[in-house]
């Protein structure tokens, strides 16, 4: 749906049409291929390395790995405590709905202490595949993305004609616009780590 918001909305405002029939004709992209790749890419910026571990391990860690081991240790500490408690004078009286399940809950707190950290542990395992991961992926988007589409087939980004393009499918996606110092700013950052990696 908003890849034909932004078709029209480049259709119907003269300097996008001409901005977006100038790259067409200057990279050797299909219309339809610039306008995904304009879709799909126009909020790259947010793709690098240290965003993307931020907004996974928010999703995979609501609450910190290392807050649960901390929780994990005080629960099992308390669990010790309880039953030190229990073997003194104060210790409190059962009531009698209750029964015996004082005298069961340092066992129970251990027991949950266990299942919570055996399943850090799994979630730890996980998230350290899922990390390393994260560099490749990031490299390959950056490396297919339409930015590098335009400098590989025209050996430069056309900034100004593509950041008009850019600015009108973040504003159909919803995205505040870019200032050109920004994007000025975070191509060079682009450009930088291209050559970076083409150089390892």
């Amino acid at each position: 749906m908003s890849k034909e918001e932004l078709r029209k909305r480049i259709e119907r405002e003269p300097q996008l049409k001409k901005d977006f029939d100038f790259l067409v004709a200057k990279t050797g992209l299909t219309p339809e291929q610039l306008l995904t790749g304009l879709r799909l890419d126009c909020n790259l910026m947010k793709a690098d390395r240290q965003t993307l571990l931020s907004k996974e391990r928010a999703e995979l860690w609501p609450i910190s790995e290392a807050t649960l081991r901390r929780t994990v240790k005080n629960i099992r500490r308390a669990a010790g405590q309880i039953e030190a408690t229990n073997e003194t004078e104060f210790s409190p009286a059962l009531p009698k709905n209750i029964g015996r399940n004082f005298t069961g809950l340092p066992e129970t707190l251990r027991s949950y202490a266990g299942e919570v950290e055996r399943r850090v542990n799994i979630w730890a395992a996980y998230w350290k595949r899922k990390k390393s991961r994260i560099p490749t992926l990031v490299a390959l988007t950056r490396q297919h993305s339409l930015y590098e589409r335009i400098r590989s087939s025209t050996g430069g980004y056309h900034q100004v004609r593509l950041l008009r393009l850019v600015n009108a499918a973040r504003e159909v996606e919803g995205l505040p616009k870019i200032e050109q110092r920004a994007f000025t700013i975070w191509l060079n950052r682009f450009e930088k780590r291209r050559k970076e990696t083409q150089s390892k």
